[in-house]
């Protein structure tokens, strides 16, 4: 029940994040943004949702209450303020205060959210880490439709009861008594952990190094396709429905992938699936104008998202830094990354189009696939030979 508890906050944590993405084409036109403007609004919600991670995520490390949980909840809600702001003038000054407060909000949720999920000993951790991650994934796929669906009857002001949420969420983490996980002193040793299934311990940095790529192309995949679609033509909800089948894609893989590497082992799972994001968001990129295409994004999904939450759990594992600064260097440092490389190419989408800049995201999930396969090929190499 903790574990469920802990991914319904996860959901709620990462629907907020997912709005603005799928809001683009409205909050544009609401307050007369060009392309470049908007995607540097989006990014400035996620550099804040991750950058402010690498800050956070080695403090109260020896505290078991999630305080930070709580206030992260509260925070991220703040995004449904939106028809609060004036539409001129300060208005876009407001935005992106609005924009970093969320921000702030998811920044300090997921590092003690995931130490909570590495509390509960008696669950394996790449099922725990699956279960809670697709709790997030969904959160991100439904947020594109639950707020698309609500400002397209509503407006901006139809996400007011969206406000709600993390109360209910807070009273939840507080009746089911969770606390956090206080990792030993000793963790960072050469020794392979309880429930790792590498061969042998992994430094953290080439883990990181791994995800950096395929997490830029998800971002510019997030954050551009519902553009994109927009210049076609298709409605705000279709857009927000691509993204939400792009997001339950990732939370079905997250569990199939998290049972097979439970026994085959993350780093090579996490390789394999990386390679197949390709065969399915090739055929999608070329198809896109079609509606039928959007099933495409379900296969992307799938293997992307699941490539990623492996990854996470090889993050767990590794040799170096503390348990705190692992979590947040592998999910909110890598984003971080990701969204610096998208705020850089917003205005080349802008100029050069969308359709251009959203043809490189194949390239992502390739260079992290070969990252894998060396890291693989360096594992293998330090086993001792049987005699």
């Amino acid at each position: 029940m903790q574990l469920l508890v802990l991914s319904a906050a996860h959901f709620l944590i990462d629907m907020f994040g997912n709005m603005l993405p799928s809001l683009l084409p409205a909050v544009r036109a609401e307050f007369s943004l060009s392309l470049s403007l908007g995607g540097f609004v989006l990014a400035v919600v996620v550099l804040s949702a991750n950058g402010i991670q690498l800050l956070t995520g080695h403090t109260r490390a020896d505290k078991t209450a999630p305080l930070l949980l709580h206030l992260g909840l509260f925070l991220a809600a703040s995004i449904c303020l939106l028809a609060v702001l004036p539409k001129s003038g300060e208005g876009l000054l407001l935005l992106l205060i609005l924009a970093i407060v969320s921000g702030s909000g998811i920044a300090i949720a997921h590092p003690e959210s995931l130490r909570a999920v590495y509390s509960l000993a008696t669950i394996p951790s790449a099922i725990s880490t699956a279960v809670f991650m697709t709790g997030g994934f969904v959160g991100y796929a439904c947020g594109g439709a639950i707020s698309t669906i609500l400002v397209s009857k509503f407006g901006l002001g139809g996400l007011y009861p969206l406000l709600l949420c993390p109360v209910v969420g807070i009273l939840m983490v507080v009746l089911l008594k969770i606390h956090l996980a206080v990792e030993p002193k000793e963790n960072n040793t050469n020794k392979i952990p309880p429930g790792s299934t590498s061969p042998v311990s992994l430094s953290f940095w080439p883990v990181v190094a791994m995800g950096i790529p395929a997490a830029i192309s998800t971002t510019i995949l997030a954050n551009l396709i519902p553009t994109r679609l927009n210049e076609f033509g298709f409605e705000l909800t279709f857009g927000g429905f691509s993204t939400t089948v792009y997001g339950i894609g990732g939370a079905v893989g997250t569990i199939v992938w998290a049972a097979v590497a439970h026994k085959k082992g993350e780093l090579i799972c996490s390789t394999i699936a990386l390679f197949l994001v390709i065969p399915f968001l090739l055929p999608y990129l070329f198809l896109m104008d079609n509606k039928s295409a959007v099933w495409l994004l379900f296969g992307a999904g799938f293997y992307s998202f699941s490539a990623y939450i492996l990854l996470i759990t090889l993050a767990r594992h590794a040799i170096g830094l503390n348990l705190g600064q692992r979590m947040a260097f592998i999910v909110g440092g890598t984003w971080a990354v990701a969204n610096i490389v998208f705020m850089a190419l917003a205005p080349a989408a802008e100029h050069l189009g969308t359709h251009l800049i959203l043809a490189i995201t194949p390239f992502g999930y390739l260079f992290s696939g070969i990252l894998g396969l060396l890291i693989i090929l360096k594992t293998r190499s330090h086993i001792p030979a049987k005699k």
